[in-house]
């Protein structure tokens, strides 16, 4: 039996495997939070590219038949050098998410709401134009987002989640986008709240691009399926089990990696 590898800056890629699982529930899954060095999104390139690599590392000794890639940080940093690494298929974001975007845009203007290192990679602007040349990308750091999320600001219409949105998002709308990449695996917990403010907005949610794009490309030959999920973390499993149940509720087995 072998596991699907997801790998994440701490919480916010529990989204994905909440996706995959929706999608099926049969996959095997082990993810790896990096809880001891979260957040990435305030770190250099170069420390999130050490960091992504130690973590796909950390996959491989559970002998997985591919590692994903959840954190849009860390993909946009290191993707490249964790792929080039890895004994077995590696997934990424940002690419599923900049295809899933330029197929929903009608008028080739499209926004992106990230942490401060995947906005500043240029990634997705990267990314979209490759495949829709020619597209307007607009883009915009939301820092004040994921500590909010965390501490469990979900509710629809949340005053602080709709106050920190009126301050960054209108930059982006005055533009005259149609669609809205959300371009951190945090910020589909908040997607209802978004949708209805712009309620003219199409969103684009990595971490459904991502799990779509998985399971359409499984490793064929694999056994991994069974259901079996283990949740590992680099520190303080007790936080990680009580901020989990945010992200995805009933995440069980939680054990904390030494080296």
């Amino acid at each position: 039996m072998r596991y699907i590898g997801v790998f994440d800056s701490g919480l916010g890629g529990l989204t994905v495997v909440r996706s995959i699982l929706a999608r099926r529930p049969d996959i095997n899954i082990v993810f790896f939070g990096d809880t001891l060095n979260m957040p990435y999104g305030d770190k250099t390139k170069a420390e999130i590219t050490e960091l992504a690599l130690h973590d796909a590392r950390v996959l491989e000794q559970y002998d997985p038949a591919a590692i994903v890639i959840a954190c849009n940080t860390a993909d946009s940093a290191g993707g490249a050098k964790v792929k080039a690494a890895s004994p077995v298929p590696v997934y990424g974001v940002i690419e599923v998410t900049a295809k899933a975007a330029a197929a929903a845009t009608k008028n080739r203007k499209i926004g992106v709401v990230a942490t401060r290192a995947t906005i500043r990679s240029r990634a997705y602007p990267k990314a979209i134009r490759k495949i829709l040349p020619e597209t307007e990308v607009y883009t915009r750091a939301c820092p004040e987002l994921v500590p909010l999320i965390e501490a469990g600001h979900l509710q629809k219409d949340d005053p602080e989640i709709v106050r920190i949105l009126n301050r960054y998002l209108p930059a982006l709308v005055n533009k005259g986008i149609d669609t809205l990449v959300l371009g951190c695996t945090h910020y589909p917990l908040i997607m209802e709240t978004i949708a209805g403010l712009y309620p003219h907005l199409t969103l684009i949610s990595s971490s459904d691009a991502q799990a779509e794009a998985v399971l359409d490309n499984l490793p064929a030959g694999a056994e991994f399926t069974g259901g079996q999920q283990l949740y590992l973390v680099s520190s303080d499993p007790s936080f990680f089990a009580e901020k989990a149940r945010v992200f995805m509720p009933g995440a069980k087995k939680i054990e904390l990696f030494t080296e």
